[in-house]
């Protein structure tokens, strides 16, 4: 497995994508903490962290960033006396915590997809309550149908592509089913310039399950065709690939919905081996 080691060193503003990632700073959401904090260094991203309290609780008794500032310090880019607030600059890449009240975490984290732009999420799944955690609800309906967000999905413990203890990206292979029905060269095209800011070569391979390839498929990424229920044979052939992530296409805005609530996309959530990188077609 690839690892994308070390960091760039940047000077500038954060000009990459706005990063959202909703936190409670406990320790069942650390693995997706650290996956959105290496992914803004990698890419000069401008991270928000939210927050979600309770309408009557009271507001922020701690430092909000500093969970990003302590990831930093045991992965070697900060010093425990530096303060991170005064290095963003140095560093390449923002972070802010947003504190935000809301009847539920899920309504506060919609609220702020329609009402904020965001290129990349990195959520938590939960064992029990899965994407209905993120996904329910007429207010849910109606954010998500603007957004154009692509989403990675990490499951409650999963271990991801971010070494915890380094901050090192191990991504190597990363596997894309499509399905001839959501035009899926788009979405392609915008994983691959995500993946190309790594700075590591990612080999990516399509997988259809059907008898022949799909009209838009890229003509230079190897495609795998296989056979029966689909969910199954997604996951199959992310095991014989060793895919380090699954790339899921979706059709556009309004199609983000309706793809996670598709039994197919879910099951290959649920399995939780892989973590999972939704992206719209726009």
């Amino acid at each position: 497995m690839t690892d994308v080691h070390p960091f760039p060193t940047a000077t500038a503003a954060p000009l990459g994508p706005a990063i959202l990632h909703p936190t409670d700073f406990g320790p069942r959401g650390a693995a997706a903490l650290a996956h959105a904090v290496a992914l803004a260094l990698k890419t000069h991203g401008r991270l928000s962290l939210l927050h979600i309290r309770g309408v009557d609780e009271a507001g922020p008794t701690r430092n909000g960033v500093a969970p990003v500032a302590d990831l930093l310090v045991r992965w070697g880019r900060l010093q425990p006396d530096e303060r991170f607030a005064a290095l963003q600059p140095r560093l390449g890449f923002s972070a802010a915590c947003l504190d935000v009240p809301a009847r539920s975490v899920s309504e506060g984290v919609i609220e702020h997809f329609a009402n904020h732009p965001v290129e990349l999420a990195v959520l938590t799944t939960h064992a029990h309550s899965g994407l209905s955690y993120w996904f329910a609800g007429s207010l849910s309906r109606r954010a998500l149908r603007q957004a154009d967000a692509m989403i990675l999905f990490l499951r409650e413990g999963q271990r991801g592509v971010v070494d915890p203890q380094t901050g090192a990206i191990r991504l190597a292979r990363a596997l894309i089913p499509v399905d001839g029905r959501i035009p899926a060269a788009k979405a392609i095209e915008r994983a691959r310039a995500l993946l190309d800011t790594l700075a590591a070569p990612v080999e990516l391979r399509l997988l259809h399950v059907g008898d022949a390839a799909p009209p838009d498929c890229p003509r230079d990424l190897p495609l795998t065709l296989a056979q029966g229920p689909v969910a199954e044979a997604i996951l199959d052939a992310a095991r014989r690939f060793h895919a380090d992530l699954i790339i899921m296409p979706t059709a556009g805005k309004r199609g983000l919905l309706a793809a996670f609530r598709n039994s197919v996309s879910a099951r290959v959530l649920d399995d939780a081996r892989w973590p999972v990188l939704s992206v719209p077609a726009g």
